[in-house]
């Protein structure tokens, strides 16, 4: 059996970290939360960008259960 790989979405503004465990959840929180998908799964990250393109958060591949 595979395991899925494990994200830890965080904020600039200090609203904490968010684990994200899956694709599937992955996905949901690309939706919900505008960043580029394709970005994380290819390289491991990306940021999360505002109107004014400052970085607001982002999202990397976590080390868990390696």
């Amino acid at each position: 059996m595979a395991l899925s790989k494990h994200y830890i979405m965080w904020f600039q503004d200090g609203g904490g970290r968010t684990l994200i465990e899956g694709r599937t959840q992955l996905r949901k929180f690309s939706k919900r939360y505008d960043f580029n998908l394709n970005e994380v799964i290819s390289n491991g990250e990306t940021e999360m960008l505002d109107v004014d393109g400052d970085v607001v958060g982002g999202i990397f591949e976590s080390k868990i259960g390696e």
